[in-house]
């Protein structure tokens, strides 16, 4: 990594602590060491011996934060920062200085999602999704919200939430917003869960910035400033878990869900969607196995054009391109069989993304966007929280 000059006017005074668990302790002194500009610590689970969280270490994490600082960053033990991380985060402090910042989310997740909306609206940010864990991989803080953190969960706290909700809990109840860096600032590369995740596969970004060609993608890179497109908020989020495709809207009571097709249905978009998969399946070159998962790719991407801007905005076709890989890979990763294949076909199966993504495009070219879903029918609809639990969508159970 490139260092950077911090200006403390501009930025603020950001500090940097590594949250570990012992097992991990090298690898975090090293990433601690990573930043000499920034005032940097290891904060170790205090009882590793414990039932299994990570908000012990968290905590402690956060209160590492010294007296001078204005904002602070955790990162946990497995990650690795993206070339000029430095520069990247201090011009993205400077761009939203009053905001929490995650710098990762996962590829399967709902802030995943919210990460490919915005980077196929051109937006630098993605706003977090209301109802999800915060991102907590890689999370700046500002200095104010640090302090709220630690009176709200007590040193000696016996709870065993994991940080990501108690995050999530803590900084909705005050009304911030967590703003998301598209592309990502941290790639995970840890191997082990230490707190039961590997059930949900391989665990990655969703569009990592070291992923992209040196200075391109929307940003937040080194010149990032605070004038460009502001903050997506994507609605609705089109997600892909254990190779089935969701629709997941904001509702005041919670998110709810429909399968992809689910909503084009509802929206009268299924039988041009339909129509597109008819045409691309005979594409010459489209592997031939697993059939299921390729379909429901397909639908999922058309539903993320549907709901783009009607053309690739200047400057994110690489972002673009690294969010459907993602969509692939993070879409299938839990499925063993279908993830390997995924894997070996991902060049193919991100054409055909970006092949359904422009037939979503085409048809919001033609004829608008779609029309909202009635308030009575989003208010009978499943909670999307349903989705991590497995329970099958109406197209599944048809």
């Amino acid at each position: 990594m490139r260092s950077a000059t911090v200006d403390a006017v501009s930025t603020g005074v950001i500090s940097v602590a590594v949250m570990a668990h012992p097992r991990r302790l090298a690898q975090a002194r090293a990433l601690a060491a990573a930043f000499p500009q920034w005032p940097g610590t290891v904060a170790v689970d205090p009882f590793p011996e414990g039932p299994p969280t990570t908000l012990r270490a968290a905590r402690a994490a956060w209160a590492a934060m010294p007296p001078d600082a204005t904002h602070h960053l955790v990162l946990q033990d497995d990650v690795r920062p993206c070339r000029d991380f430095t520069a990247r985060l201090a011009s993205a402090v400077s761009a939203h200085p009053d905001s929490p910042l995650a710098l990762y989310a996962n590829w399967n997740s709902w802030n995943g999602a919210a990460t490919r909306a915005a980077a196929l609206a051109g937006a630098s940010w993605a706003v977090a999704v209301t109802g999800e864990w915060v991102p907590a991989l890689a999370l700046l803080l500002p200095r104010a919200d640090v302090r709220a953190l630690l009176a709200a969960v007590p040193e000696d706290s016996a709870e065993l939430t994991p940080d990501d909700v108690v995050l999530e809990r803590e900084l909705a109840a005050r009304g911030r917003r967590v703003l998301i860096s598209v592309p990502h600032l941290v790639e995970h590369v840890g191997d082990e869960s230490l707190i039961g995740n590997d059930s949900y596969g391989p665990r990655h970004s969703a569009c990592f910035a070291d992923d992209l060609a040196p200075g391109r993608g929307p940003g937040p890179g080194p010149e990032a400033t605070a004038t460009g497109p502001a903050p997506y908020r994507a609605d609705p989020l089109v997600h892909v878990l254990r190779g089935r495709g969701h629709a997941v809207l904001a509702h005041p009571d919670g998110p709810r869900r429909l399968s992809s097709r689910g909503y084009l249905r509802e929206t009268g978009l299924l039988a041009d969607a339909a129509a597109g998969w008819e045409h691309a399946r005979r594409a010459p070159g489209l592997p031939g196995e697993s059939r299921w998962l390729t379909e429901e790719l397909w639908y999922a991407a058309y539903l993320m054009g549907v709901h783009a801007a009607p053309s690739v905005p200047a400057g994110s076709q690489q972002a673009v391109r690294a969010c459907l890989r993602s969509l692939v890979l993070g879409g299938s990763n839990s499925l063993g069989r279908e993830y390997r294949w995924a894997l070996e076909q991902v060049g193919p199966l991100t054409e055909l993304a970006a092949s359904a993504v422009e037939a979503g495009r085409t048809r919001r070219r033609r004829h608008g966007p779609p029309a909202a879903i009635g308030r009575d029918r989003l208010a009978a609809l499943p909670p999307a929280s349903e989705i991590w639990q497995g329970v099958p969508t109406e197209l599944e159970e048809s």
